[in-house]
């Protein structure tokens, strides 16, 4: 039994088909599963089929993978194509294909790379969000949930530009909000924290970039894929009905936290 199957019904999402972006490692696999095991069919997105069928060969109620690159222009339209061809209605979106290479110091930038990020971070999330919401009004509502990042908070050193688009993505995402709310869909974000992911590894790989990380985090540990899973769940299900347009930080309270300015007690 999963941390999930142990502490929701698995029930709460029974019948509802949900889309996980960037679903072949990390915290998308870790939501796939959550949803899944709440009852969730889950359609996975991601650029290689082997890894996205290894995730879906864990996952119960008959998961479906489609395979494309979220940075594509047409990639939102074909994706939504696909899926309603494969499953019909989509009741739940979770934007979670991210990442790029434009960090560093910003003179250094190459304006190539910045606009794969900006691609891949913002213009896939919001053009697949409004294309799916329109769908989901048609069919009575449904909740479109974006990961964000902590850095879209918080001011650091070499990521001007993996900021400013999750920034982007969060007001994007109030916008969608209050668009959408009247025909019942609804827009999130989760902002995580730096998770034990690969992308987190630039951190939880070096001992004394996570020790320092650590002093401004009051829970004291790195975040787990599975502590996104479970807002992401939160989020999708009817427990989050009255929730809209609000980025809720899954961080440890690493952005509440200024550096320690006394001795400690």
């Amino acid at each position: 039994m999963t941390l999930f199957q142990a502490t929701h019904p698995a029930s709460q999402l029974s019948g509802k088909n949900v889309v996980v972006t960037g679903a072949s490692r990390g915290i998308g696999a870790s939501t796939a599963q959550a949803l899944a095991d709440a009852g969730a069919r889950v359609i996975l997105i991601g650029r290689f089929r082997e890894t996205l069928e290894n995730v879906a060969g864990g996952l119960p109620n008959d998961p479906v993978t489609v395979v494309a690159d979220l940075s594509d222009p047409a990639a939102p339209r074909a994706i939504v194509e696909q899926v309603k061809d494969a499953v019909g209605t989509i009741d739940v979106l979770v934007n979670n294909a991210g990442g790029g290479d434009a960090v560093g110091p910003t003179h250094t930038l190459r304006s190539e790379d910045a606009d794969f990020l900006w691609a891949l971070n913002l213009r896939a999330p919001v053009l697949l969000g409004g294309i799916v919401a329109h769908d989901m009004a048609a069919n009575g509502g449904g909740s479109v949930i974006s990961i964000s990042s902590g850095l879209s908070q918080q001011g650091m050193p070499g990521v001007s530009l993996y900021s400013a688009v999750k920034g982007g993505l969060e007001a994007a995402t109030r916008s969608l909000a209050a668009e959408w709310g009247p025909s019942g869909v609804r827009f999130n974000v989760v902002s995580p924290g730096v998770t034990r992911t690969e992308l987190g590894s630039w951190i939880t790989a070096d001992d004394n970039a996570q020790r320092k990380y650590l002093e401004k985090v009051p829970l004291g540990r790195i975040g787990e894929p599975d502590d996104v899973a479970a807002a992401v769940l939160f989020l999708a299900s009817p427990g989050g009905a009255y929730v809209t347009g609000q980025a809720i930080a899954v961080d440890g309270g690493w952005i509440t936290t200024a550096p320690t300015l006394f001795p400690s007690t």
